[in-house]
Formats: C-alpha cells, structure tokens, sequence
C-alpha cells in the first residue's frame, strides 16, 4: 500500500513538472511570438482610417509582454496563465468588434482556442471556449452592436467552424491526458513488479533504494521518528534441508502473511534476503517497536506452519534500532542487524 503511494506521489510529482513545462512554453509562445505580430501589423495600420485596430494590437501585445515579465518575476505560473487567458479572450472579442484589416478579423480567431486549452487544461478550457463562443455568437447574429459588418452566412460558417475547432481541441487534450494517465498506470505496474518480491509479494531491497529513501529525505515529517526492525528466521537451512524447499517457501508465505496481520497499513514490511525481512514503522520509538516484534514473535509461536500433515514450528529472531534522522537510516539499519547478531548469539527466538 505505501508502495502505491509512494509511485503515485512520484508520478503526480513527474507528471505535474512535465505540464508546468509544457505551459511555460505555451506561455512563453504566446507572449512572445504573438506580441511581434501584433506589433507588425499595429504599426502596418498606423494612419488607417480607423484609430481601434493598432490600439487593439498595441494594447494586447504589450499586455502580453507585460504578464511574462510578471511571470519571470513572481513564478506564478497559474496565475500567469490564467491572466494570458483573459488578455486573449479580450483580444479575440474586440478584434471581432471592430473587424480588423479589410473585415478579416474572424480569420485570426481560429488559432486561440488552442491556445486555451494549452493555457488553461482541459475542463477549464472547454467553460472558457464555449463562453467565448457564445460571446461570438451574440455578437454576430445581433444587429449594430459591433463596429464590424459580416454577412449573415459568413458569421455562420464562422461560428460553425470555430465549433468544430473547438471540439477538436477539446477530444485532442481529453485523450492525450488519458494516454497519459494510462502510461503512468503502467509504469507503476512494472515499478511495483520490481519493487515486490514475488514469493512472499512483500517489498524488496529495490524498495528501500529506489523510493523510501527518497521519500524520507523529501518528506521526513511524514515518517520521523522511524523505527526498524530485522528479522531473521531460526535455522531456516535446516528446515530447508528436513522438509524440503517447498516447505520452506510455505514458512515464507505464512511470515508474509503473519506479518501483514501484525503491522499497521502505513508500516513497511520487506523480504532482503532468503530468510531475512526488514520492517521500517513511521512515526514509532524503538521501545514500540520493541512490543510490536515481540507480538509477532509470539505470534509464531502461537500459530506454526500446517504444511500438508505436518506442524512446522517457525521461530525467529529480532534486531530492533530507532531513526531519528532522514539521514541516518543506514546507522539505524546497522545497528538493528548488530542487535539481530545478539538475540542469535543470545539462544535464538529473542527481541534484542
């Protein structure tokens, strides 16, 4: 279970700095690129005979510029986004009202839709699209409230066309971001494949490695003070050489399973050898620990291995240490194998 956590939290993480990315570009696309051409053809419209059209085009393009520097500055990026929107809503609107050079507004609309859902995602920017649309739509279809003056057939297809655009857009970005979700699934199916040991399906060494160190160093609030414990199986060569493998993986299984009934849903249970497990216990002092590796010792006492006719008596022996830094689990795993060493040395079917 925290496996899963931990590979989610990992993929948002991955998945939210590759969209950031993503609509820094876009942002930065937009500001930049589109603000030159505004000012091209705002200065190609000086002296016109209407005075709106390179105000439009002036006024957007240093609005835009104004917002990316504001984002260079401050690193909102939502918010920056969010503000471009608006300023491209806006743009989109008061070209349609004054129509632009020779009545060819309605042809510069097309490309901004994208650049909404780019800007914005997928739920907002198909609200902000369609209310843009509607927009349009009144603008167009009632009489003498715009400068501009369209054919009735021109606005249509214009209407129908940009909705068509606007659907296109939206199932694009519907279904990249399902991909996206769909390869994320997979790949922390096969993290969890290479993080689980498939005998007993506990964690693996890989684990300890690959994720809980790297999620105690980035979130030690969450599993400070830690406690470790190791457990290791009393003569489990022996019962290897007696019984059988097949009876010694049945002991595994039956650890696994004992130990899944004995832990906590936040604790770590892991197999790091052919008779050796590691538990990590978050937010719990070594003198718990001590009580927790107790119970399960007596546990298996309580309940032996029924492997065909035969009752296997399982013991074990514990090495228990504290972690009190998210720099120390190494010292805290060592000191827990040398008080594993003494409950050995000490008769064996010990908590040390």
């Amino acid at each position: 279970m925290l496996l899963q956590v931990a590979l989610n939290k990992d993929s948002a993480r991955q998945a939210e700095k590759i969209d950031a990315r993503r609509r820094r570009y876009i942002l930065s696309f937009v500001s930049y690129i589109t603000s030159v051409v505004m000012f091209i053809y705002g200065f190609k419209n000086l002296g016109g005979e209407v005075a709106l059209l390179p105000l439009i085009l002036f006024g957007t393009g240093a609005t835009f510029l104004i917002n990316i520097s504001y984002f260079r500055w401050s690193g909102n990026l939502n918010l920056a986004c969010n503000i471009e929107a608006v300023l491209v809503g806006f743009f989109v609107l008061a070209l349609v009202y004054q129509g632009g050079f020779n009545n060819t507004a309605l042809y510069w609309v097309f490309p901004f839709p994208a650049i909404l859902f780019g800007l914005l995602g997928v739920k907002k920017a198909l609200l902000s699209n369609a209310l843009l649309l509607v927009v349009l739509g009144v603008m167009l279809f009632i009489p003498d409230i715009i400068m501009a003056d369209y054919k009735e057939a021109e606005a249509s297809r214009f209407i129908a066309s940009l909705l068509i655009v606007i659907i296109v857009c939206w199932i694009n970005d519907h279904y990249r971001e399902r991909s996206h979700e769909a390869m994320d699934l997979l790949q922390q199916s096969k993290e969890v494949q290479a993080n689980t040991d498939p005998l007993t399906l506990l964690l693996n060494r890989r684990f300890i490695d690959s994720s809980l160190n790297i999620n105690l160093q980035q979130q030690a609030d969450a599993f400070l003070p830690m406690a470790v414990i190791i457990c290791d199986i009393d003569h489990f060569k022996q019962l290897n050489d007696q019984h059988g493998h097949a009876a010694g993986d049945a002991v595994l299984r039956h650890l696994a399973n004992l130990f899944r009934r004995n832990l906590r849903q936040q604790d770590i249970a892991c197999r790091i050898g052919g008779e050796e497990f590691l538990f990590f216990l978050p937010k719990t002092s070594a003198d718990d620990a001590m009580l927790v590796a107790e119970k399960i010792r007596q546990a298996l006492l309580d309940q032996p291995l029924q492997h065909g006719k035969l009752a296997l008596p399982v013991t074990a022996s514990f090495g228990v240490a504290g972690c009190h830094d998210s720099n120390s689990l190494a010292a805290a795993i060592e000191h827990a194998d040398k008080q594993l060493y003494l409950a050995k040395h000490s008769g064996r079917n010990l908590v040390c």
